[in-house]
Parts: structure tokens; sequence; C-alpha cells
């Protein structure tokens, strides 16, 4: 037969963790037809020599519910060699959705998940094309979509829908609780992959109260795990932030017969080496057969931010006057205030209480503070302070940090910092990516745009983790990226090069594939910002047999599919 594309001469990696060998791969209707040899002709071809054929990776933890509806492209993430998303994560999608709760799941997303609220708004535009989780679907299978993408049911959505905006305020009544199971067995009827909820504490929404998955009950979650159970596929994904919840994970396991991945297994999350404990009880539990993962991140969790919304503290009780104020007037004041600031530097000193979101244990507490001297200013009135550490410049001034990062914010709210919150110590990085048992992903495309960008995971776990620290061979990290998160998330026809298989394919230089410096860019709806990265060494990326257009340009026939789960057991 002819082919429609084939790929020749590359280093074939399939997924599964074998061996790597050089083969061609040819692509008929969207498929791989032939693999390892492709004699036949082909109406493109692609010259793979001394590059690496891989599948398409399949990025589990994202947030672009609400992106896809004015970027099917849901860039960045094809850019580094994504073909397949999953959204809906931490119970923080846009389905269902009354119209007249609109307004109230975006300003949740604005605060949780620091999307632009005038972004969302123009992006989305007055007439949203769903109502119920299943029009939301339609909707999304509607878009030209550039790559793959698969919709959990979030928590946070579907308790408004029932509830209206008590959600936020209190557990849910027996016939709320119905209404909420009956909603979920639709969304996993209509191909949902699974639900997502959140109990993680510094997950704030609106008016800075918890966002409704904080409310629910365990009676709660327990019910709409057998709702995802009794449908036959699916996935439960649990963030509970830095305070694992063993028990509650093996009780959803039990009710819904159905895996969990929980978030998140961070370095540092619960002070220095905590990683090393939960890495042996989550081994322990799945050795005794449970499929109950980890989730991690392989990139330090680094976040930009500024002094209209100084989110990294949100978890510091010395900010609460600053969290609190209505507006950047008083905000301002709040800066100036001398008890303010005191209070602030006794926490930073450690001579304060702990972090309210570590639960007061010592050793917690100080990884915060400790990360707190590392803050780095990326936006000044002063040119010459961008990319300075604050301790280096307060130093020469003579000045408290805390006294130089305030006096900075009084100066213009707009001075932005870089704040490393966790997982930054590369040894204990390592040992948690090298953990077969634990999921990477973490990326988090769509959400936290302005701050920080780690949508690129996907290259710098190639080019950081393989090529120059050797943590992992190239075949156990495209494996993780592919092979093992379809698998995870159900995905059965993903993540992996064989014969009859979709023919969703990047294509890598090994030597060089990395992901460039964060940028900030203006791209957004409204003209809002968001940070990016480029990528290195990739030099394609093939979604359904079609090969994408370089970063920037979207392709004349999309070739991305909703990707609907149906019963599988």
């Amino acid at each position: 037969m002819a082919y429609d594309l084939k790929i020749v001469g590359g280093e074939i990696v399939d997924g599964t963790g074998a061996a790597r060998y050089r083969g061609d791969v040819g692509i008929k209707d969207g498929k791989v037809v032939a693999l390892g040899k492709a004699p036949d002709t082909a109406e493109r071809t692609i010259d793979a020599g001394g590059q690496v054929v891989a599948p398409g990776f399949v990025d589990i933890h994202t947030h672009y519910d609400a992106q896809v509806l004015w970027d099917p492209m849901l860039t960045i993430s094809p850019w580094h060699g994504v073909t397949t998303v999953v959204v809906g994560n931490c119970g923080f999608g846009i389905a269902p959705t009354r119209p007249e709760h609109r307004g109230l799941i975006l300003r949740t997303l604005e605060r949780v998940e620091a999307m632009s609220l005038a972004a969302l708004e123009a992006g989305i535009g007055p007439d949203w094309p769903f109502v119920t989780f299943p029009e939301y679907m339609d909707a999304v299978a509607a878009r030209p979509l550039g790559i793959n993408v698969a919709v959990m049911l979030g928590h946070t959505p579907l308790r408004l829908s029932v509830m209206g905006e008590e959600a936020t305020e209190r557990a849910a009544r027996p016939d709320e609780i119905a209404t909420m199971k009956r909603l979920a067995a639709e969304a996993m009827e209509v191909g949902a992959v699974g639900f997502a909820t959140s109990v993680s504490k510094v997950h704030i929404g609106y008016g800075g109260r918890p966002v409704p998955s904080r409310l629910a009950g365990f009676d709660e979650m327990l019910e709409i795990a057998d709702a995802v159970g009794r449908s036959g596929h699916g996935i439960i994904q649990y963030n509970v932030g830095r305070d694992p919840r063993w028990e509650e994970y093996e009780a959803l396991h039990a009710k819904s017969g159905r895996p969990l991945v929980w978030t998140a297994l961070l370095a540092g999350s619960l002070g220095p080496n905590s990683h090393r404990p939960q890495l042996a009880r989550a081994g322990e539990q799945i050795a005794r057969g449970l499929p109950i993962y980890p989730q991690g991140a392989c990139r330090p969790i680094q976040i930009e931010f500024d002094f209209h919304s100084p989110v990294v503290f949100d978890t510091w009780a010395s900010f609460a006057a600053a969290r609190e104020a209505p507006d950047d007037a008083s905000r301002r004041a709040v800066y100036a205030d001398p008890a303010f600031r005191a209070r602030v530097k006794r926490q930073a000193d450690g001579r304060g209480p702990d972090d309210d979101v570590f639960m007061g244990k010592e050793l917690e507490g100080d990884t915060r503070r400790a990360a707190f001297w590392t803050y780095v200013i990326t936006k000044a009135k002063d040119p010459s302070l961008v990319e300075r550490e604050l301790v280096d410049v307060a130093r020469e001034r003579g000045k408290h940090s805390v006294d130089l990062m305030l006096d900075l914010a009084l100066e213009d709210l707009d001075t932005r910092v870089r704040a490393s919150q966790l997982n930054f110590v590369e040894n204990e990085v390592r040992e948690i990516i090298k953990d077969p048992n634990v999921v990477i992903g973490l990326g988090d495309g769509g959400a936290h745009l302005s701050q920080l960008c780690d949508a690129c995971y996907s290259t710098h776990l190639l080019g950081h983790w393989v090529r120059e620290d050797g943590a992992l061979t190239l075949e156990q990290a495209v494996h993780r990226l592919t092979g093992a998160t379809a698998a995870l998330f159900g995905l059965i026809d993903r993540g992996r090069l064989a014969v009859g298989l979709p023919a969703d394919i990047v294509v890598f230089d090994p030597a060089t594939v990395g992901a460039s410096p964060l940028e900030r860019v203006n791209d957004l709806p409204a003209g809002a910002d968001r940070l990016i990265a480029h990528p290195r060494g990739i030099q394609a990326v093939i979604v359904n047999g079609r090969p994408l257009p370089p970063p920037g340009q979207v392709p004349d026939r999309p070739s991305g599919r909703l990707l609907r789960q149906r019963r599988t057991a």
C-alpha cells in the first residue's frame, strides 16, 4: 500500500519500556500500519536519522477546561511533544455549570488557578455552548482540536451546579448527594475518564472561601466514587495537597474498584526527605495489589507573583491582612504597616507561627521559610535588580529582606518575584522520579499562566533527567510519559507505537531535546499575559497521522479528538 506518511531511519522507542531499535514507521488513515520495516512509498516522508521516534506524550494533569474553547491547539503542550491531555484535574472543571453560576465558577478559577478573569470572560464569551456535562463534552468534540482531549468530571462545578453558592459553605444534604451521584453517572456514561476532587488547604476560591470540594463530607466522595465504579471505567484523581490520606485512598478505591492517583508527592512538602516515608507507604499499598499511585513532578515548583495578588503567601499566617485587603489601596496600606512587617519578619525568621498549610509541624514550616531566602526579583522599577536574589539586594542596602520586598511592592505593585516553593532539592526529586510507582505529571497546563509554566515538563524530563543527569534511561522516561500514563487513565489505544493504533507520534533529537527558559507574552484573550517555554529538539509532532505545524501556527486540518472512555470491565 502507499502510506500517507512515512518516518524513516529513526530510533524507535515504543512506549512500553522495551529497548529502542532502528526502524521505519508507516502511517495510513491516521493509524500505524507498518513498524520496523515500512517498504512502501509515501505521500510524505520524514527523515528521522539520529532522532528518536516515540509515542506522543500523554499529559494527565492539565487545566485546559476553559482554554480549549478559545485555543483548541491547547498551547503550549503540543510544542513539547504532547498529543493527549487530560483536563478536569483537582476538580476544577467548568461543567456542569448553570447560567446563574458562570460568574462564580470563573471567579473561582481566577482565584484558585490564577487564571485571568478578563481572559476567561473574553475567551469563553457571553454565550456558553453548554450547561450540562454531556453538552460540554459535545462542545469540546465540536472544536477543531489540535491534539486529543480526555475529560474528568470536576467536583467543584458538580457541587456548584447542585448546591449553588452554598457549595462553598456547607456539607451536602442526602438528596443533594443523590443528585451529584446521578450527574456523575451521567458524566461517566458520556465518556468522562474519571472524577477529580481536592481537599488541599491551598485551594482557596472566590472571596477567600475554600473551593466547594473542600466542604464535601467523605460520605459524599464515596457516593460519587460508587458512581464511577458502576460505570466500569475511569479513575479517581484526589488532590490532598501536602497531607497524605492513606486510609481514604483505600476507601475510595474499595468503593469504586477503580485506580486512584493522588496529588502530590513533592520534595520538601513535609520537610527535608519527607518523600521517603511517603514512597515507602505508597509502595506498600501497591505491593498489596492496590492501584493507588502518587503523582509527582520533575521540575521545581516555582511561582512568579506580583503584589496585587501575592499568592505564595496564602499559607503564611502573618500575611492574612494582605490576603484579606479588598483592593490595591488597602493592600498598599498593609504593606506599609510596621506591625504587619514585624509579623512577616518573625515568620520569615522562624520566630512566628508555623505556616498554616503545614499543620503546625516545625520541619514543614522550615521548608517554606528556607525557600523565602531564595526568592528572585524578576521585575522591578530598577531594572538592575532583575534576576537578583532578594537577600543579596537587602544585604547591600542594609535592610531585612522582608522590608526590601515590601518597599519594592510599594514602589510598584507590578513588581514580580520568583519563588521556589517545593521540589527544588535535586537529590530528593531524583529519588522521587526514579521510583516506578510515581506517576510523573503536574504540568498544570492552562493554569497559573502568569505565574508558572510547567507544561514543558516532558522535554525537561528528557533533557535534564535523561541526558544530563542520567536518572532515567530514555526508554524509562518515554514509558513514563506515554504508555504508563495512558494505561493508568484507561486510554488503551494511546501511549504506544504498535500496528493498528492511532499514529500519535513525536520525533525528537535526544542530544538537544529540552525546554527553553521561560518568557512572558501577552497572547491570551483580552491581552492577558502568560509565561511560556519554547521547545528544543522537537522535530515533528503527529496527531492521528497528521503532522502539526511549527509552534504558533494552526493546522489546515486539525486532527485532535475528544477521547470518550467507555466501559472496559
